[in-house]
């Protein structure tokens, strides 16, 4: 998978990839969110409903990132 964000761990980019496939149709056609190089692969229509989804539940995911760090 080609990826922009280096400093994210294999389970972090899953855990990404899991809740943008969960939120959105186009994404779990598509088959996940690695790059591919097409134009028409890579560039798809998603509805805002769905990016506020992805969002949210990625930002409670860095919560929870956060909580456990600072209980170690």
């Amino acid at each position: 998978m080609a990826r922009y964000y280096t400093n994210l761990t294999a389970k972090k980019i899953a855990e990404l990839e899991k809740i943008a496939m969960t939120a959105s149709y186009a994404l779990q056609e598509r088959g996940g969110i690695d790059m591919r190089n097409s134009d028409r692969e890579d560039f798809l229509e998603i509805e805002i409903s769905s990016i506020q989804v992805m969002l949210e539940d990625a930002y409670r995911l860095g919560l929870e990132d956060a909580k456990k760090k600072s209980l170690t």
